[in-house]
């Protein structure tokens, strides 16, 4: 079992760590999670720099000063302190947060949001590595497997990227994605 189809789904927001654990048969549940946390503590060792500063909001930017707080607010402030502490691992936060639907976006898409990335730099830059493998391979294998008609005697000197090049135009071309640009 690849630990990559686990961890994708582990990093859909709507599954997590608890789709596994509520899911798979038993014999499954325990090597799974033990490939995607030794996946995870590759990517926790990545040294990554993390903003410092909050991106320029024009609505921050005019608000005015804040006020002092009353006794109100300062026991509201208290009562949103989350139960659970949070700990020092960002896949282990990731895992007891609240499950959400990413909705028609995906998952992918919910990890490009500025909130997730500064929430979780590490975490979101394995969902984004893991997430953008495409689900199967036909169409790549298909447009370059005509390259072997392509890679002549005559032409056996041409660069790699110049083969990459001339492949693709040709399968946009046939595809009719050239025309909608011309």
């Amino acid at each position: 079992m690849s630990p990559i189809y686990a961890a994708a789904l582990i990093l859909n927001p709507k599954r997590r760590t608890r789709y596994i654990q509520a899911n798979w048969k038993r014999e499954w549940r325990e090597p799974a999670l033990e490939s995607v946390q030794a996946l995870w503590e590759t990517y926790r060792e990545i040294k990554i720099p993390i903003p410092t500063t909050t991106p320029f909001s024009y609505e921050k930017h005019n608000q005015k000063e804040p006020k002092e707080l009353n006794a109100f607010s300062r026991i509201a402030l208290t009562l949103d302190v989350q139960a659970r502490p949070a700990s020092q691992d960002e896949y282990e936060d990731y895992n007891i947060a609240e499950s959400y639907d990413p909705g028609t976006n995906g998952a992918l898409a919910w990890w490009y949001q500025d909130t997730q990335r500064q929430r979780w730099p590490r975490l979101s830059l394995m969902a984004i590595d893991i997430l953008s493998i495409p689900a199967m391979s036909d169409e790549p294998e298909r447009v370059f497997s005509g390259a072997r008609r392509t890679v002549t005697w005559d032409k056996g000197q041409m660069v790699p990227e110049t083969m990459e090049w001339r492949e693709c135009l040709k399968h946009w071309k046939r595809s009719g994605i050239l025309d909608t640009f011309l």
